[in-house]
């Protein structure tokens, strides 16, 4: 039966990477529900803008039009607030990838590494195999040689 060495390092890397595919996972959810926040203020900051147009049509005080400014303004910095979150996350996705990207080649290297070896493996079962069936053929040539030279004298 063949045991791999660093069956326990394979098994090791082979964790860290499932925790960065969930640390992935984690972020990328972040991501995207950073860019659903991002797209729903910039819509708000569209109709805003479009209700202001038309207040003012229809003769929207000085007030009102300065609330409304106001109001946009504010708007105009949590948006740039949260486009700045949303390439920080996406920074730290891009990192997240790059980790798990080297944690798969540590693991693929150990996992070739043990198809190797259980290639090595198999070839010298197969070769032990060879050599007895040969060996067998031989005694049974030899037995049936010896009782043929026995029965003729």
């Amino acid at each position: 039966m063949y045991t791999f060495n660093l069956q326990t390092a394979l098994d090791h890397r082979q964790f860290i990477e499932d925790n960065l595919k969930k640390e992935l996972a984690e972020i990328k959810q972040q991501v995207l529900k950073a860019r659903e926040q991002l797209d729903a203020m910039k819509r708000k900051e569209m109709d805003t803008a479009a209700v202001l147009k038309n207040e003012q049509a229809r003769g929207l005080s000085s007030d009102g039009v300065i609330a409304y400014h106001a109001y946009l303004k504010r708007l105009a910095d949590r948006i740039k607030n949260q486009t700045s979150a949303l390439g920080k996350l996406m920074g730290t996705e891009s990192e997240k990838q790059g980790e798990l990207l080297e944690a798969m080649k540590r693991r693929q290297i150990l996992e070739k590494l043990k198809e190797r070896g259980l290639d090595r493996y198999n070839q010298a079962m197969l070769k032990k195999e060879m050599e007895l069936i040969d060996e067998l053929a031989v005694n049974r040539f030899a037995r049936k040689m010896m009782n043929a030279n026995g029965e003729s004298e």
